[in-house]
């Protein structure tokens, strides 16, 4: 069959209504997948949690994943409190656009009054109880969470309230097999974190058991310190390449 013949052929076709129809249709397909196809995997990104991060192998398999921690906000207060005396920590926290981890709490004071002529008292730490009002805050992960503490008997005396906002975040790397996009998806903080927080701290001073009187340290109250620490988390995942597959 000659080139004439076969060019004969191809305009006939396009006067054939029924060819013509399914070859505009059938070129409508065409266009709409080359069209549409690259924009559909431009904008996947999108669709994953804040900070999540799509490495070039994608797909399935067993993959590494990591994270990065990041100090957002941090925040330092100190106020002298008598004994007995109860004073309400607040801070604030609205940003969105990223993953928060955790909310860390820290409660630290010396011993700063004490006054007494027996050393014994003297050595004696004042207890400052710390207990997290959580009405203001937009969510939180109850398991794995500190949301109370009090001082140790010796001074200087710390201890540090651990509020979860991811579930099951821990931020160590870990090895998983499965689809890319859900190992990703799962590492969200829901929205948790952001409003109002508020720490109440209970002051109660310690007299080393003696009462009051001369030989107790006659003091009155301490000098307590509540710092904030705001951590987020970008994660990635890359594919475990395996030494001799095909």
């Amino acid at each position: 069959m000659g080139v004439g013949k076969l060019w004969t052929g191809f305009i006939d076709s396009f006067r054939n209504p029924e060819t013509s129809r399914t070859m505009m249709v059938n070129a409508a397909i065409t266009m709409s997948f080359i069209i549409f196809f690259p924009i559909y995997f431009y904008g996947m990104p999108s669709l994953l949690p804040d900070g999540s991060t799509i490495s070039s192998s994608g797909g399935s398999g067993t993959f590494t994943v990591s994270f990065e921690e990041q100090d957002v906000a941090t925040l330092s207060q100190t106020e002298d409190l008598l004994d007995g005396e109860e004073y309400e920590f607040m801070f604030t926290f609205t940003e969105t656009g990223m993953s928060l981890g955790y909310v860390e709490v820290t409660v630290s004071h010396d011993e700063t009054d004490e006054s007494g002529p027996n050393p014994t008292a003297q050595e004696q730490c004042d207890n400052a109880i710390g207990e997290m009002q959580m009405e203001g805050v937009d969510g939180y992960v109850e398991s794995g969470s500190t949301l109370s503490g009090e001082s140790t008997q010796q001074c200087p005396s710390s201890y540090t309230m651990l509020i979860l906002l991811t579930a099951n975040y821990t931020g160590e790397t870990y090895e998983e097999s499965g689809a890319m996009s859900s190992l990703l998806a799962q590492w969200t903080d829901n929205g948790n974190g952001r409003g109002d927080w508020n720490c109440k701290i209970t002051l109660e001073t310690r007299t080393g058991g003696l009462g009051p009187g001369p030989l107790s340290n006659n003091e009155d109250g301490e000098t307590v310190t509540v710092s904030w620490r705001v951590v987020s988390y970008t994660v990635e995942a890359n594919k475990v390449t395996e030494i001799g597959s095909d």
